[in-house]
């Protein structure tokens, strides 16, 4: 059962995201992209945060960029 609030697709689609990561996580660290593993996990987390700032869900469910007020 999907936590409170939140759908099986949603869900679905969170572990998708997430296992996506990993996958290339993995082949940046395999590949020396960075000198060790916590700096991979830091680049990793950068990467997910700008994801949360720059798309959201939209009320149809699909995944779409964020329209900032700003312009950014």
């Amino acid at each position: 059962m999907p936590p409170s609030g939140f759908n099986k697709p949603a869900v679905r689609g969170l572990l998708q995201f997430l296992n996506a990561c990993y996958v290339d996580l993995l082949k940046e660290v395999q590949s020396g992209k960075h000198k060790d593993f916590p700096s991979a996990i830091r680049h990793e987390r950068r990467q997910i945060g700008k994801a949360l700032r720059q798309l959201h869900i939209n009320k149809t469910g699909r995944l779409v960029r964020r329209i900032h007020p700003e312009g950014r």
